[in-house]
Order: C-alpha cells, then sequence, then structure tokens
C-alpha cells in the first residue's frame, strides 16, 4: 500500500482529498499526512483524514521531513508556488502529484523537469482531461493515422466566470502575486486542459513533436483583471500543424469546451463530454459516447499504477507539458499585454451577490473565427488590436512584466 501525503486540502485540494479517500477506501493507498495553512477543524474532509490516522501539518516541509517514507505527495496549491514546492519535494525524493498549470514559465518547468530527471522520480500533472476514454481513442485514430496528415487543431472554450470567482483568492486573474509570476487567466487556468489538449492532439500524442514554433495571440480582458479572460492564439508547430485557441470567461453561460482536428483524409470532433465524432472525406463516419468518467480519480489511479509499475505510462508527465507552457509564454511575448475591451463592448450587470461581465456577441464572435480559422483582429472585430507572430526558437526564459514586481 503506497503512502501518500497532502499539500493543500482547501479550495481544489479538496478534489485531491476526495480521490485520496477513495483509494484509500479500497486499500491502494494510505494517507500518513497532510499540510495546509489553515484548515477547519470542523470540516468533513479534515476530520475524515484525522480518523484515517493522518497528521496534520501547517508547514508542508516539517511533514516532508518527518515522513521520509511517503511514496509520493499530492500538490494542490496557489499557481505560483507550484514550481518551488515541487521542486523542492522532488529534491527531497518524493514523487509528486501536481495540479495544473504545473508552471508559470519555462524557466520554471524547465526547473521541474530537471528535478525530477535528477531525483529519478515520477511528476504528474493534474491535467485530468487527458484521462477520458474519448480523448485517448481519438489520439489512438491520430497515431494510427486515419486522418492522414494532421494539418489543423482548433480548440474552443466559452464560459462564464463572475466578480465572486476573481475575490477568491488574492492571486486570481493576476499577473504577479507576491513577487512571482501567476499569468492566470482563461489560458493559463479553467481553460489550461483544452490548450494542453489541442497540443497532445497536434503532435499525435506527443507534445515535444507540436512544439509551438511560432504564437501570435490577442489577450483580451472584459473583467477589471490584470490577467486575460479572453483570448485568440495563433500556434504554428515544429510539424506543421496550426493550432487556433479560442477562449472567453465573459459569456452568459458555460458552453461544452471541443477541440476539432482537421486531416488530409477527414476531420475528428472530440468534447469535454467524452464524445468523439470522425467525419472521412468519403463519407464514412465514427461515433463514440462514453459514459461519464470521474477523470481526477482516473488520474491519481494513473499515478499510482506507474508508481507500482514502471512499466505504466503517466497520462500526463511533467515533461510532457513543456509544450503547453511555450505556447502561454508565447502568446504573452506576441501580445505583450492584456488589452481592456472597451466599455461599450461590454454588457455589466449585479447577479445575486455578485456582478457579471459579459463581451457582446462574443459567442459570434469565437465561433466565426473558429470557423474561418481567424484572429479577432483579422475579422473587423473593433475592439480587436493586431499583434505579431513572436518565435519561439532558442526561447529559454519568460522576463516580461517585470515593472510589477
Amino acid at each position: 500500500m503506497l503512502k501518500v501525503g497532502l499539500i493543500g486540502i482547501n479550495g481544489f485540494g479538496k478534489i485531491h482529498v476526495a480521490n485520496v479517500l477513495k483509494q484509500a477506501a479500497k486499500g491502494k493507498v494510505k494517507c500518513v499526512a497532510f499540510a495546509d495553512v489553515k484548515v477547519d477543524k470542523e470540516d468533513k474532509d479534515y476530520q475524515e483524514l484525522i480518523a484515517l490516522g493522518a497528521r496534520h501539518y501547517t508547514d508542508y516541509n516539517e511533514m516532508l521531513d518527518n515522513h521520509r517514507d511517503l511514496d509520493f505527495v499530492t500538490m494542490a496549491t496557489p499557481i505560483h508556488l507550484h514550481t518551488p514546492m515541487a521542486v523542492n519535494a522532488l529534491n527531497k525524493g518524493f514523487n509528486v502529484f501536481l495540479e495544473k498549470p504545473p508552471a508559470v514559465t519555462i524557466q520554471d518547468i524547465d526547473e521541474i523537469i530537471q528535478a525530477a530527471e535528477r531525483s529519478g522520480k515520477f511528476c504528474e500533472v493534474d491535467f485530468q482531461n487527458t484521462s477520458g476514454k474519448a480523448f485517448k481513442t481519438l489520439i489512438e485514430k491520430l497515431k494510427a493515422g486515419v486522418l492522414g496528415d494532421i494539418e489543423k487543431v482548433v480548440g474552443v472554450g466559452i464560459w462564464k466566470r463572475t466578480q465572486d470567482y476573481y475575490e477568491r483568492t488574492p492571486w486570481a486573474g493576476k499577473l504577479i502575486h507576491n513577487g512571482s509570476y501567476v499569468l492566470d487567466g482563461s489560458m493559463n487556468n479553467p481553460l489550461a486542459h483544452l490548450l494542453n489538449n489541442c497540443l497532445i492532439a497536434a503532435g499525435r500524442g506527443d507534445t515535444n513533436a507540436a512544439m509551438p514554433q511560432t504564437v501570435q495571440a490577442e489577450l483580451y480582458k472584459g473583467h477589471e483583471i490584470e490577467g486575460e479572460d479572453t483570448t485568440c492564439v495563433r500556434i504554428n508547430t515544429v510539424n506543421d500543424v496550426e493550432v487556433l485557441f479560442y477562449t472567453t470567461l465573459c459569456h452568459t453561460g458555460n458552453d461544452t469546451p471541443y477541440i476539432k482536428v482537421y486531416g488530409s483524409k477527414g476531420q475528428a470532433y472530440w468534447d469535454y463530454n467524452n464524445i468523439l465524432e470522425i467525419k472521412f472525406n468519403d463519407g464514412d463516419k465514427e461515433s463514440y459516447q462514453f459514459e461519464e468518467e470521474d477523470l481526477f480519480e482516473k488520474m491519481l489511479v494513473n499515478f499510482v499504477k506507474v508508481l507500482e509499475d514502471k512499466k505504466a505510462k503517466l497520462n500526463s508527465s511533467i515533461s510532457s507539458c513543456r509544450s503547453f507552457v511555450l505556447a502561454s509564454n508565447g502568446a504573452f511575448e506576441s501580445c505583450g499585454k492584456t488589452i481592456k475591451i472597451p466599455q461599450d463592448y461590454l454588457i455589466i450587470k449585479p447577479e445575486g451577490d455578485t456582478v457579471a461581465t459579459y463581451i457582446k456577441d462574443i459567442e459570434k464572435i469565437i465561433e466565426k473565427a473558429a470557423e474561418e480559422g481567424k484572429m479577432f483582429s483579422e475579422m473587423s472585430i473593433e475592439w480587436a488590436v493586431p499583434t505579431q507572430p513572436f518565435s519561439m526558437e532558442d526561447y529559454r526564459s519568460f522576463e516580461l512584466f517585470k515593472d510589477k514586481f
């Protein structure tokens, strides 16, 4: 039975707690300790962990030092703490199950990758949408060449976030927090899975084959934040695939994010509802509707399996996420800043105890841009600002926004 320590049990950490408790009930893991600066001792999760015999720490370093026999640790901490905490744990000899995004800058993820290689330990990133049956089937089909040469991958995520979302934590919507990069926005946080999966599809399962060569991006904000909440990104990869990525958090609702893959023999559609459809140029079709899955649990199960059987493969290794971080960094390098959408194009109104911000016609704008393969500024959108592609050749360090430190 593998021994696990939890770092962060609040916020998204509750997902990690729930899955560890499930695996503990199945006899697969034993939760020995958990660390969090703030806990509610009346909270159900806290009480269940204590009932299992787990010891609470306010200092995660103290937990690591006192429990050298832990087989792995989970990390669900603020984004800007991912790199220092993951590197520290790996250097101390612990396997790490890390919440997404894995790191904010390319120098950060390279540091984690190097720490994992030095220590010989595993680091898996909780990009849970890599674990679903529909997406895995899509990648198998792409590897088999059913779509021929992959020419283009388009990802669309149209969601809603109200003001309370940005008030939930001090770093939400920030570019920098407490002297560290955060770059919190649709691309690096709620819809990071979509961009990561676009790059996986572009590389037929190998993101290293789809490293960004150039990135062009327009990064907008409807909310009063530092980061972006609406994006259009064009990525040209080293394997000559065009990746187009469109997001917003300024919609009236939460539509199902999806990816379309265009190949020389047809096209495929995959979405977050575990649906996969393939249409071939000759008229044939394949459709798959898989049952609902607990993707978070599947990620932890995958990590445990790899620790037990070194021949098994991680769904989302730290090294496989490098293309994602490169794409994010390149997007900011291309745009140079986040662009505030003028008030005339926004609808801002009270909603319950908070405030909602909508960009007028944003769903239609994104759907049209995705269909035509265009940036917003190429569509005569009045608030859109054109940018230039940024070369990622020999890119090693993200240094923007230093004036905010």
